[in-house]
């Protein structure tokens, strides 16, 4: 596919596309563990303002819950019809867990807008805005069984590292460097 995609703050004007991808991703996808990667919690709230205000916050360090870095999260829209095809999740810097698990970057496509290119145009305008924010290593991690992230990832240079064992989620995560 060569439709063009941006990355947009979430505002009010995308809170019902937001409701209807946490609609599809629960139809189409509850059975994958990885269909939460990325949205910020977004499926947590009910109320959609709630969590536009949340994401607000994580971008002020003097705002965040005990345990949580700053992080920048974004829409991926398709340009032509402005319709939400993703949605990605940009840590400023890692804590513990997520220098083993979590990454930089934490991202998902809708599934009905999958195999279509999208997760590699989404990483780059991801590593684009890392570069903004002068994140020169850049780490992401996935499942040993999510063969497609695993792909996007090489597919945009990155290096894996190692795969270490979570014990909460029972399994083995690939961990990918990204220099820029």
């Amino acid at each position: 596919m060569n439709e063009e995609l941006i990355l947009v703050f979430p505002t009010m004007e995308y809170e019902i596309q937001a409701k209807e991808l946490i609609k599809e991703t629960i139809e189409l996808d509850n059975d994958n563990p990885d269909k939460w990667a990325g949205f910020a919690r977004l499926h947590e709230f009910e109320d959609y303002s709630e969590w536009v205000k949340n994401i607000i916050n994580n971008l002020d360090p003097t705002k965040l819950a005990p345990g949580r870095v700053t992080a920048t999260t974004y829409f991926t829209v398709r340009k032509s019809d402005n319709k939400i095809v993703g949605i990605i999740d940009i840590r400023h810097a890692l804590n513990d867990y997520l220098r083993e698990f979590g990454g930089h970057i934490g991202y998902s496509i809708r599934p009905t807008e999958r195999r279509k290119g999208y997760g590699k145009k989404q990483l780059l305008l991801a590593l684009d805005k890392c570069e903004v924010l002068n994140i020169k290593d850049v780490l992401i991690t996935c499942r040993e069984s999510n063969i497609g992230s695993a792909k996007t990832i090489e597919s945009c240079n990155g290096t894996l590292e190692n795969m270490l064992y979570n014990e909460e989620k029972n399994e083995n995560f690939k961990r990918y460097w990204i220099n820029l």
